[in-house]
């Protein structure tokens, strides 16, 4: 098993500069630096510089074999020259990252998820089947399978079961069943929709406490339909037995989950506090001492991944290689400075 280090550091701010010198100190203890949610990068080689510690641009990052990544948050701590006394703001870092040890760096720009939708079309249902229906009496289900619910051997299946009146049509029916699905509204994972004789069906958001700093976990429902009808009137084992409706089509677009959705941030920004030594992050349980978190559920990030492998001596004078990411969030459209410079170290 792969376990990787992860360090994820999220930015809300609508502008994102990264800081070429030390962060501007607070007025106070509980007041929040000017500089709080800006990115700063150390460089971490020898000999260098006291006023070039944080100086680490696009032009000079090929240059550099070590930096650190950072992110200055809201609390501060006390900084005694004297009797002079600075409230400097804590920057949270990212581990060392040497250049020669970096496997990749992957970029993401926004895009709004989707859900499920699945359409079942009846406008191309044959003539006889039409007429049969006409006659009324008969069952007509629609069986939705969900793949996202946590059963082990088995699927959660929903099936909807439609009895046709006398004088149905295509769009009638494919409005009753749309009426059908949307009836049962305490089970809902899903919504329908008649457009004419096509029936709609799109997946539901998950239901959660939509909020920053929860225990409820982004997902997304996936689903798959089906459609078979019965003729109760059929004489003998015909009437239990399951026909396909010819004609009928049933076409499905997936939903698109992308990877930094503010959900997803938020989840990654949670579960990465165990590799701070944060390991009761729970709800119900006390004292819970951790971070404030910094993503917001209704914000649109953009992201950069970077991924690397430091080498260290191990017992036995071996060499191993421990595997890390650092996941940076940003407000879409302002990650173009940070990506420039890290762009600039990966590929000197």
């Amino acid at each position: 098993m792969i376990t990787y280090v992860n360090t994820v550091l999220v930015s809300n701010l609508a502008s994102g500069a990264v800081l070429n010198a030390a962060p501007q100190p607070a007025a106070s203890m509980s007041a929040v630096s000017a500089d709080a949610g800006k990115f700063i990068i150390m460089n971490c080689d020898p000999n260098i510089a006291p006023d070039d510690l944080y100086n680490v641009t696009a032009g000079n990052a090929g240059d550099i074999e070590t930096i650190k990544i950072g992110i200055v948050t809201k609390k501060n701590t006390v900084l005694r020259q004297g009797n002079a006394v600075t409230y400097m703001p804590i920057i949270k870092w990212s581990n060392e990252i040497k250049a020669a040890d970096i496997k990749s760096l992957s970029v993401l720009a926004y895009a709004a998820d989707t859900e499920d939708e699945i359409t079942i079309d009846f406008s191309g249902l044959t003539a006889n089947l039409e007429n049969l229906f006409a006659e009324g009496g008969k069952r007509i289900i629609v069986r939705l399978t969900f793949k996202d619910m946590p059963h082990r051997y088995r699927k959660w299946t929903e099936s909807y079961e439609y009895v046709t009146e006398i004088g149905d049509t295509k769009n009638t029916i494919a409005q009753n069943i749309a009426f059908m699905i949307n009836k049962e509204w305490k089970r809902a994972r899903v919504e329908a929709v008649a457009n004419g004789a096509k029936v709609v069906i799109t997946a539901l958001p998950y239901d959660d406490d939509d909020a920053n700093d929860t225990l409820n976990w982004a997902n997304k429902v996936r689903f798959n339909a089906n459609v078979y009808y019965t003729d109760p009137a059929a004489d003998g084992w015909e009437s239990t037995n399951k026909h396909f409706p010819t004609g009928v089509k049933i076409d499905k677009v997936p939903g698109v989950q992308y990877p930094a959705s503010a959900k997803l941030v938020r989840d990654r920004e949670s579960q990465a506090m165990g590799y701070l030594g944060i390991l009761n992050r729970g709800e119900g349980t006390w004292p819970i001492i951790k971070p404030a978190m910094e993503a917001d559920i209704n914000a649109c990030y953009d992201a950069i991944t970077l991924e690397f492998e430091n080498m260290y001596r191990a017992a036995d004078d071996i060499f191993r290689k421990t595997k890390q990411t650092v996941e940076i969030y940003g407000i879409q459209g302002q990650l173009s400075d940070i990506q420039a410079i890290l762009e600039a170290f990966a590929t000197a």
